[in-house]
């Protein structure tokens, strides 16, 4: 089966089904198509007529599929599968659903500075993790970058790495695709080193284009036209580039940053995605991204992972449990205590009227058998009585003397076991303290 017979119902690889066409470029087409087992719907792009036939367009079609696996991020097109169907190759690929940024600009002229800055912010975000991974896009433009509805909100994605330029020092192979004097790319797009063929062009030529599409964005027009492609190339290397302010009102600052994105010296230019987009977003008034890289780092997952458990250590916790049982018990026995002494009191002011009728009836016959006790001496004996009874009262103002000492044992044990419960309380503090350094050295040791 060849390129040019696929067409609606056929079945690639065994599970893709071609639904209904999407759009055709130079290299072939794009379908809409249902995954047969998931019944879950993909797109799929076909490689057809010439450039199934050209090496150098195979090449390019399966650089695209291998540069945009190889990078994780929602503002990157997901590629599912590659594959060949008789002679046609073919990816498969997320669908995406919205509108390419091209479309958009065609439909409302231009964008307003938020959602431009939206938009270069994703971009951005894209090519960062592109040039992290040593690849260079060289074709940002609008047409490749789609607008997905996303809720309340919409995420740009960037598709097409057809050309892509992967930096790989362990190949020595010269591919047709970045041999020297080769233009490659969209000639309004291109930056001047990638305009003359030049085959040192690393990511900030990406940066270049990226300045150009903030600038179309903003002004509705492309900074560098012309019909003739060697006029285009002349104005894109030689002239200088139009003030943004001149053509339409843009907010302060925009004409600088357009100058530095689009400086023909690539050491004038910004350095990274990331400091462009950061830039943008001050000129244009929006609030600065706290964490601007959209996705982890691979290799920092797993020592996160394995350092957190040591950090929350439930260790105080744990130690916090007989702490507050200490507490709670010092409490417990505090109240039996105040309890037992206020029984103890209330029972004594109800035997104390009865007490007395016995000792002033035995007082009676000791009169009787010491009359000669002079009312003199018997007064201080009584008051010394009396003054004896008050460190130990409970002692001395019940007849018989037993429920005095078995309170005033009471009161003893009671207040051992209050001193106690304090010890362990100041214990389980002090253990509580102990593993909260521990924790918090470990957490240090964590960072």
């Amino acid at each position: 089966m060849t390129g040019r017979e696929l067409s609606q119902g056929d079945v690639l690889a065994g599970k893709y089904r071609l639904v209904s066409p999407l759009g055709r470029g130079g290299m072939g087409t794009v379908w809409r198509a249902e995954h047969l087992t998931l019944r879950s719907p993909l797109a799929i792009k076909l490689v057809a007529g010439r450039a199934a036939e050209s090496q150098e367009a195979l090449g390019r079609f399966l650089r695209e599929a291998q540069a945009a696996a190889a990078l994780r991020s929602p503002h990157v097109v997901q590629i599912i599968d590659y594959g060949v169907e008789g002679s046609t190759p073919f990816i498969a690929m997320e669908l995406l659903e919205g509108e390419s940024l091209a479309d958009r600009l065609r439909r409302v002229g231009r964008l307003s500075p938020e959602e431009t800055s939206r938009v270069v912010t994703h971009v951005a975000r894209a090519i960062a993790r592109a040039h992290e991974a040593g690849v260079v896009h060289r074709d940002l433009k609008p047409d490749n970058v789609f607008l997905v509805a996303n809720a309340d909100d919409e995420i740009a994605k960037v598709l097409d790495f057809g050309i892509a330029k992967v930096d790989d020092t362990t190949s020595q192979a010269t591919t047709p695709a970045t041999r020297t004097g080769a233009v490659m790319g969209t000639p309004h797009y291109m930056s001047p080193e990638q305009a003359r063929g030049n085959r040192a062009v690393d990511h900030r030529s990406d940066l270049w284009s990226l300045g150009v599409i903030a600038y179309e964005c903003l002004t509705g027009r492309r900074p560098f036209e012309s019909d003739v492609l060697g006029d285009l190339l002349i104005k894109i290397c030689a002239e200088e580039a139009p003030v943004p302010s001149s053509v339409v009102p843009v907010p302060a600052g925009f004409d600088a940053w357009f100058a530095r994105a689009t400086a023909r010296d690539p050491n004038q230019r910004f350095q990274s995605a990331q400091e462009m987009s950061e830039a943008l977003r001050g000129v244009l008034g929006q609030p600065t991204l706290q964490t601007w890289s959209q996705a982890p780092v691979a290799s920092v997952s797993p020592v996160a992972s394995t350092s957190l458990p040591p950090v929350v250590a439930p260790k105080p916790r744990r130690s916090a449990v007989p702490l507050l049982v200490a507490v709670v018990g010092a409490f417990g026995v505090l109240f039996a205590v105040v309890a037992a002494v206020g029984l103890w009191l209330w029972s004594q002011s109800e035997a104390e009227p009865e007490a007395q009728v016995p000792v002033a009836a035995s007082s009676a016959p000791v009169e009787a058998e010491a009359p000669s006790a002079p009312p003199s001496q018997a007064a201080p004996a009584a008051a010394q009585n009396a003054h004896g009874t008050a460190p130990k009262a409970t002692a001395t103002t019940t007849a018989s003397g037993a429920v005095p000492e078995s309170a005033q044992k009471q009161i003893e044990d009671a207040q051992k076991q209050v001193e106690a419960a304090q010890k362990s309380a100041d214990k389980a503090r002090s253990q509580a303290e102990a593993a909260k350094k521990s924790a918090e050295a470990l957490k240090a040791l964590g960072k």
